[in-house]
């Protein structure tokens, strides 16, 4: 795919997908007092770009064993991922991996395209988004935003608990589930100046301006989380919700006497050893984005290793494995099928632009409701006292026994139930400024 090459869209799903669509038709009825009118979208990457994607996976070069690789295990940090599992996933790849499949489930929600010019630089963002549109006149608006080495399908099953759960008449939310800017499908048309998490949270709050909501609820994890925590300091975003959050060191501090539970210690020691010995990718991203995308994009077999790698350590694995090699594929196809690994390190070079040095504090509302959920499997968690002590506008906090960084994707159910108390919580407030 070329490097101006976008995946083509029509404004209707076909075959397969389109009985599904029509099931789920309902729910992208737009809501009144929409500003800027959103294009309807499918995926429907041509037979060209699968093809060269298979030939390419076939082609790759995986090195012979040696200590490292025959002795690698991502589960838990170990090396990294093993040679075994890179053939493994290799040859499913080649001879099971169904794209068309995951195409057609992305296919029969909602999707729609739309254009959005920041008012602060005039910086233009084509963004993409699936959305579940209730006919309610108090649904409560809820943007759910993803990170790397995500995207917007880490929601699909909580999307999928929804349409199971209501009706268009009867969803309680209109649900708004965005590639964040410069992801997947979504882009700037001039990429002419380092995108910032301030300018990508401009952008975001610009979409739901766009569609009307005048208040709305962001929620986060990875990216997602840094984004909700700018989106708070936007006037239309009325609460905020978390299922990750790094803390400064002056934060550490001040919650440095209070005690916390045997469990919430392990979570806190998981994510010290992260700290340690699990953030090299991020420090590359970082400080060499333009070669770690020129190498990553040379091979989908290379970007399989290094995604493979985050998106198998970063989740609970203790009873089962998570993820299944074909959700793997699937998210590594989905980045290497939309060109957009290279737009995808912003974040990083704010983030991690110094070896050794600070995530930059982001300094999330204290006045505006909060919620946080909090997972077992996390690279930074927050003890519901230190939430507590650092937020005195904190609502709600759930707390789970199963779940890692993909909460969403990982334990839907939970997740869910979690947005749905706060969202409960919040509603008058999200409303009654709407």
């Amino acid at each position: 795919m070329d490097l101006t090459d976008h995946p083509q869209s029509s404004s209707k799903p076909t075959g397969t997908a389109n009985k599904m669509a029509l099931n789920l038709s309902s729910f992208g009825i737009l809501p009144p007092g929409i500003l800027t009118q959103p294009t309807p979208f499918s995926l429907n990457v041509s037979m060209r770009d699968i093809h060269r994607l298979s030939a390419q996976v076939d082609q790759a070069n995986i090195a012979a064993p040696q200590y490292y690789n025959t002795h690698a295990d991502p589960v838990n940090g170990t090396y990294g991922v093993s040679r075994s599992w890179l053939l493994d996933a290799q040859q499913i790849w080649l001879s099971e991996f169904d794209w068309r499949a995951h195409e057609e489930q992305q296919n029969k929600f909602p999707n729609f395209r739309i254009n959005v010019t920041l008012p602060s630089d005039g910086q233009v963002f084509d963004l993409h988004f699936a959305a579940l549109f209730s006919k309610r006149e108090d649904a409560v608006p809820i943007t759910l935003l993803h990170g790397w080495p995500g995207s917007w399908m880490e929601f699909l099953p909580v999307m999928e608990l929804l349409v199971e759960k209501y009706t268009a008449d009867t969803l309680p939310y209109h649900v708004v589930v965005p590639s964040i800017p410069d992801y997947g499908l979504s882009f700037r048309p001039e990429e002419t100046k380092e995108l910032t998490m301030a300018t990508a949270g401009e952008a975001i709050n610009s979409l739901m301006v766009q569609l009307g909501f005048n208040g709305y609820v962001a929620q986060g994890g990875d990216v997602g989380s840094f984004l909700s925590q700018v989106l708070s300091h936007h006037d239309e975003c009325k609460a905020y919700h978390l299922n990750m959050f790094f803390m400064t060191s002056q934060q550490q501090a001040s919650v440095a006497h209070l005690n916390i539970s045997a469990e919430e210690q392990a979570k806190v020691d998981y994510a010290a050893a992260w700290a340690t010995t699990g953030n090299a990718y991020a420090v590359e991203h970082g400080t060499r984005p333009s070669t770690i995308s020129l190498v990553l994009q040379t091979n989908p077999v290379a970007m399989l290793a290094w995604m493979g790698e985050k998106l198998i350590e970063w989740s609970d694995n203790r009873h089962s494995p998570f993820p299944s090699i074909d959700t793997i594929l699937s998210f590594v196809s989905y980045y290497w099928l939309t060109n957009s690994y290279a737009r995808s390190m912003w974040a990083y070079s704010e983030l991690t632009s110094v070896v050794g040095g600070e995530l930059p504090p982001y300094n999330p509302s204290l006045t505006k409701p909060m919620g946080y959920s909090c997972f077992p499997v996390e690279i930074a968690t927050l003890p519901e006292s230190w939430a507590r002590e650092l937020f005195p506008n904190l609502v709600f906090y759930g707390v789970h026994e199963k779940g890692g960084h993909f909460a969403a994707l990982q334990a839907p159910e939970a997740f869910l139930s979690d947005i749905e108390q706060f969202l409960a919580i919040v509603k008058d407030t999200v409303l009654g400024s709407a």
